[in-house]
């Protein structure tokens, strides 16, 4: 008996254990921190926020397999007025003080083009390690890639700086970066983020599922690991396997109008995909989507077919499309309840998926450095990338989520901006299947779109007031055949005073009426075009600040010098006719190193291989993992730059 009750305490113990340990192993989905603020010289757009080492808190874009892209501190030469530093840069050195952040010894070197969509030029990335801090969950030793003169390259050949990094979300079957050391060393291991956090037991999977929202009309972003918000998901959705980069076919491309009356010839218009292209077939072109690149990069042949029925003109420069903002179908246009519709094939050559982005999210704003004064934008881009590809503009509605240990993603429309409170669904390891929700698109953007009536579509003045209407006279008449003259006459003095009485009072409420749009219009002829972002940098307020890092034609085009030239004169030598006028001035920092070829050709390959003669990374069995310091406080010699400080009063949780 002795022995038997001695042993109950110790059953007991070990049952707590298990219990707590079941507990303790259920995680949940985990949701990204949001900036308030939004970013980009072409949106402005929404972006997660992220910490990494102590206190850098970075702004990225989110939607990058593998390494997440930051830039550095020396992108803006230290320069605070630089546009790329709004939403902070990593500085390397202060990481190094730290020793949170290093190369961790890998000598793989990304190439600097890290989106799908738009032409990249300038230096190889560096690989980096630091832990990042997602928001209330710090991953160590995150895979980075370090931009320090990385560019934009557009199609009059100008390079443009960046504005944002980009942040990784993972990858297929990967929790770790593998990087090959040679000469016997063991690999060193990287972090992925939704990789980490599942092998750890944070999350419940190796996944993500987003939808990055939109700045005008505002519609908060939103990114989760383990899970997603069932609320972000309407209508049927596009099911996908390996990776979410991967090209998939788009069928066609149309215009409707969802409600009210067409501010076309047409209540819907399909066949702008192909047209005008013989070369484009019925099974219609590859696309891939990609959260780090900003445009629907399509043909050329698309894009004007598409402009043909919008009040645009094409900028040869850029190869965008500027809103003519003076033509009265603009207005009517960018407010109205239409869309612009993607069409993709899902499975077979009958079964469809159609995702819609509203006409108001296509009216989009060219800021510094990319246009010396603000301007209106349709984002159909025609320059050279080397795949089609559909970046921000289209994400704004649309969902994207993969679960990488089934290797399987979804694409599926988003709603507007009327979102229900998020529904989180649980995704585990092995669901290839995701639930959209039962709410109704069309409601969800009830107060953000306009349903044009007949007389704002044809630019008469809608009837505003009651009309008094005046009897036939043959009404009049008949009503009068059977009175006496006297009567008759004294119904007509009657008649005629109302009359003049109501006469009188629409002459007052005309002037009055008139007054007050005078006075309105007056008003209006003080104030900027458009609303700017709070935040954002308002050229019309200022000065324009374009730092150290301002256009460059590049150098590897007929007469142009060689960069490293460009870059070794002193500023009050600098030749304004390579920069432009605005941009004189502005190139203190020299460069040694040559550029090789001036980076004219395009990068048919997206994503550049990770591990050069090795494949693609892979999860290694035993990881060797290079761990930095992960000191509980900042060490005593720790000095926070002022610009990379973060103020969590100033940010959405």
């Amino acid at each position: 008996m002795a022995s038997t009750s001695s042993s109950l305490p110790l059953a007991l113990l070990c049952y707590l254990a298990v219990v707590s340990k079941a507990i303790a192993a259920d995680p949940t989905p985990f949701a990204a921190t949001w900036s308030d603020q939004t970013y980009g010289p072409d949106g402005p757009w929404p972006a997660v926020e992220v910490t990494l080492g102590y206190d850098q808190t970075i702004a990225l874009y989110p939607g990058r397999e593998f390494q997440s892209f930051l830039l550095t501190s020396d992108y803006c030469n230290g320069n605070d007025t630089c546009t790329s530093s709004k939403a902070h840069l990593y500085n390397k050195a202060q990481a190094q003080v730290d020793n949170t952040g290093s190369t961790g010894a890998i000598q793989y070197a990304p190439g600097p083009n890290f989106m799908s969509g738009l032409e990249m030029a300038g230096e190889n990335a560096e690989s980096w390690i630091d832990n990042m801090d997602l928001g209330g969950l710090t991953v160590p030793n995150v895979s980075l890639a370090l931009l320090s003169a990385s560019y934009a390259v557009y199609p009059d050949n100008t390079w443009y700086p960046l504005s944002v990094g980009c942040l990784g979300i993972g990858a297929p079957k990967t929790v770790n970066q593998s990087f090959t050391l040679g000469n016997g060393l063991p690999n060193i291991n990287a972090s992925l983020v939704p990789g980490w956090l599942n092998a750890e037991n944070e999350i419940p999977s190796n996944s993500f599922a987003m939808h990055i929202g939109s700045a005008n009309p505002p519609m908060p972003g939103s990114l989760y690991f383990g899970g997603y918000d069932q609320n972000r998901i309407v209508g049927d959705i596009l099911t996908e396997t390996d990776d979410y980069t991967k090209a998939i076919s788009l069928k066609d491309i149309g215009i409707t109008v969802v409600d009210g009356s067409s501010p076309w010839n047409f209540t819907s218009q399909d066949g702008l995909l192909a047209a005008k292209n013989a070369s484009i077939t019925s099974g219609g072109i590859k696309v891939s989507v990609d959260g780090c690149s900003p445009y629907l990069t399509l043909p050329q042949s698309t894009c004007d077919a598409i402009a043909s029925h919008l009040p645009v003109k094409y900028n040869g420069n850029l190869g965008l499309y500027i809103w003519q903002q003076d033509d009265p179908k603009y207005a009517q246009i960018v407010s109205s309840a239409s869309t612009l519709d993607f069409t993709f094939l899902a499975g077979s050559n009958t079964q469809y998926v159609t995702i819609s982005v509203p006409f108001p999210h296509l009216n989009l704003t060219l800021t510094e450095p990319l246009v010396d004064t603000d301007q209106q934008y349709f984002p159909c881009y025609t320059g050279p990338s080397g795949s089609y590809t559909l970046g921000r503009a289209f994400l704004q509605d649309a969902f994207v989520g993969a679960n990488w240990d089934s290797k399987t993603w979804w694409l599926a429309q988003a709603p507007g901006p009327n979102i229900p409170t998020a529904q989180v669904v649980t995704l585990t390891e092995s669901d290839t299947e995701i639930q959209a929700s039962k709410n109704d698109w069309k409601e969800s953007w009830s107060g953000s779109w306009k349903a044009l009536t007949p007389e704002e579509v044809t630019g008469t003045q809608p009837a505003t007031t009651s009309t008094v209407s005046t009897p036939s006279t043959s009404a009049t008449a008949s009503a009068s055949s059977g009175l006496s003259t006297g009567a008759a006459a004294g119904i007509g003095v009657g008649v005629g005073v109302v009359v003049l009485g109501l006469l009188a009072a629409l002459a007052f409420f005309f002037f009055r009426r008139r007054k007050a749009a005078s006075n309105a219009k007056e008003l209006d002829a003080g104030t900027a075009p458009h609303e700017t972002p709070a935040g954002s940098y308002n050229p019309q307020n200022g000065t324009p600040q374009q730092g150290y890092y301002a256009p460059v034609k590049n150098p590897g085009t007929p007469g142009s010098p060689n960069i490293s030239e460009a870059y070794s004169h002193s500023p009050q030598s600098m030749d304004p006719s390579l920069y432009g006028q605005q941009y004189a001035q502005q190139y203190p920092q020299q460069y040694a190193q040559q550029y090789p070829g001036g980076f004219a050709q395009q990068y048919p390959q997206h994503y550049s291989a990770e591990l050069p003669g090795a494949g693609n990374p892979t999860e290694l069995p035993a990881p060797v993992v290079y761990n930095t310091q992960a000191n509980p406080e900042p060490p005593l010699n720790h000095q926070a730059s002022p610009t990379l400080r973060h103020d969590p009063s100033s940010s959405s949780r």
